[in-house]
């Protein structure tokens, strides 16, 4: 690898070809980081025998894919382990950990980086939840823990200003937290030029040139509430039959999960297959699987749905907003403040129902001129205020900054 500046030594649990949204994020990041006198060493888990255990994904990006038995945990503990031998072996200066996980196995290998010198960053992904149903002891020592957990990293990267209130909660001082949102790759992510390119885009990608199209773009899994939103489509095709609904996300069970939850999200994906083929669905709706241009998807379709539950930001309403099409979401737990714009103005903000998630869409779908304005409004508010080349320069100038070079 080509020697940078900096290197940042990055910790995941998964990385590309798996795709993991924090992970996959700053693969892209690394491009024009590059540019900054940045480079990654990546260490993360081999969950697949085909995976190389090394590879130098461009002159700046390696990665290490180390294989691992044992919980998820036990398993972080072993990259954890390996991060801090390849750091020991340095000087502190012009090197930075960085992960996005904190736990009881994680913190005394992050001690052992942060007491070598080497500045340790953590990036939330998540907005967490208190539960309430505990004992007070036991949420005193849940908060403990966290506290002692995340106290190695000197810093705390979040994408929300109601993230950051969340790792306040949890014992880290505002002055170790930074906001910094995900930003969107605005030249990626942009709208179609013209009718031709939406219905060339439509017939490459299979679908009808004339149907109005919703798209929902994310993993297969309960959170992101997928059940909601084909529990709501029938009443939606009552009023527009012509629709159709498609999903483009993954239903791939990632092997460091346990066998439990792997039964459990294997049940909960055959259910949404069953709800989808349902004859109040009268085939409306197509599965389309992962895919490495969901761009193209926002593109080729009209609005956009994103039924979630509970998100640390939901970067691709960002992305759908950038590619101008209007965005119909439901109230969730970690929804932004400042960081999506203005709900009725840039997007569609409803109650988390069948009947509000319904109604919004076909007041999207049946109203094109009203639509149409809004899109054009998330796409300037995008450009305006989540630029992808802010959210690089942020992240240049905090990596040169811990690893002293600033």
């Amino acid at each position: 690898m080509k020697k940078a500046d900096a290197e940042v030594s990055l910790v995941f649990r998964h990385f590309h070809p798996i795709l993991a949204g924090a992970a996959e994020r700053f693969r892209r990041y690394s491009v024009p980081l590059a540019a900054h006198g940045m480079g990654y060493e990546v260490f993360t888990l081999r969950e697949d025998a085909s995976h190389p255990a090394q590879e130098e994904m461009h002159d700046r990006l390696r990665v290490r894919r180390i294989s691992a038995e044992g919980k998820p945990w036990q398993r972080d503990a072993v990259l954890f382990e390996a991060a801090w031998r390849h750091l020991s072996a340095l000087p502190a200066k012009g090197h930075v950990l960085q992960t996005s996980l904190a736990h009881d196995l994680s913190w005394p290998w992050l001690r052992r980086v942060r007491n070598h010198g080497t500045g340790c960053l953590y990036v939330g992904t998540m907005v967490g939840r208190e539960d309430t149903s505990l004992p007070a002891w036991r949420r005193l020592v849940q908060r403990w823990k966290a506290w002692r957990n995340y106290r190695p990293f000197h810093r705390v990267v979040v994408s929300t200003t109601v993230m950051a209130r969340w790792f306040q909660s949890q014992g880290v001082a505002a002055e170790r937290i930074q906001v910094i949102p995900n930003g969107v790759d605005l030249k990626r992510f942009r709208p179609a030029l013209d009718v031709p390119e939406k219905l060339h885009l439509r017939s490459r990608l299979g679908l009808e040139a004339a149907a109005p199209v919703v798209l929902f773009a994310g993993s297969i899994v309960p959170r992101k509430g997928i059940d909601l939103l084909l529990q709501a489509w029938p009443s939606v095709l009552a009023r527009v039959p012509d629709a159709r609904l498609v999903l483009v996300g993954g239903f791939d069970r990632p092997t460091f999960m346990t066998k439990e939850r792997m039964n459990e999200l294997s049940r909960f994906q055959e259910e949404m297959r069953t709800l989808a083929a349902r004859e109040e669905c009268r085939n409306s709706v197509t599965f389309a699987g992962e895919s490495s241009c969901v761009e193209e998807w926002m593109r080729a379709s009209d609005v956009f749905v994103f039924p979630t539950e509970q998100e640390g930001m939901g970067n691709v309403v960002l992305e759908a907003m950038a590619s101008a099409i209007p965005c119909v979401i439901t109230e969730f737990h970690g929804l932004p403040e400042k960081e999506f714009g203005k709900a009725g103005a840039e997007f569609v903000l409803v109650p988390r129902t069948q009947e509000s998630l319904a109604d919004g869409l076909v007041h999207a779908l049946q109203e094109p001129d009203r639509s149409g304005v809004m899109g054009r409004r998330g796409h300037e508010w995008v450009n305006r205020e989540m630029g992808f080349d802010l959210t690089i320069d942020r992240y240049a100038r905090l990596y040169h900054g811990l690893a002293g070079l600033a």
